[in-house]
């Protein structure tokens, strides 16, 4: 007999647009941790400069920190990837001084990002790129296309 799942839906609307994702969830938890399917659409109530600019990358960004968040409620926080030779007290405290996005503080934001970079890098750590991700809540390519500049400007 197959194990019985169900739907869990999770609905958020930021900025004029609202997410609704959807996870099959199992006697023993979720199925999987991504979502089985999402839909953005845009809110009713969004201002009409959203409108006039559509679904950008910008919206694409705050879409996928959403379902992250969502993912949290449904799922669990995601298991920090293991941090060696460097506390992830120090990590998490390091990340707390950054501004949020370089839009917020670009000399901050992207002198942060090296630092912690190669914080990671200096202790030894396979996949800097990863915890960076997961502890920024932003995408891989993001945090790549974010040293590049960070590199451009500071080295």
């Amino acid at each position: 007999m197959a194990a019985k799942t169900i739907t869990k839906t999770k609905t958020q609307t930021e900025a004029g647009w609202t997410v609704t994702a959807t996870w099959e969830v199992g006697e023993d938890g979720p199925v999987s941790t991504g979502p089985s399917s999402v839909s953005v659409t845009l809110a009713a109530d969004a201002d009409p400069k959203v409108r006039v600019r559509g679904y950008t990358t910008g919206v694409a960004r705050r879409v996928e920190r959403m379902i992250a968040d969502m993912q949290t409620e449904v799922v669990g926080q995601p298991k920090a990837a293991h941090l060696s030779g460097i506390s992830a007290r120090a990590l998490t405290n390091a990340i707390a001084e950054m501004p949020d996005s370089p839009r917020k503080g670009p000399d901050a934001y992207y002198r942060g990002l090296l630092a912690l970079f190669d914080m990671l890098d200096a202790a030894g750590h396979p996949a800097p790129i990863n915890v960076l991700s997961d502890r920024l809540g932003v995408p891989k390519q993001t945090i790549k296309t974010q040293l590049a500049t960070a590199r451009q400007r500071y080295r």
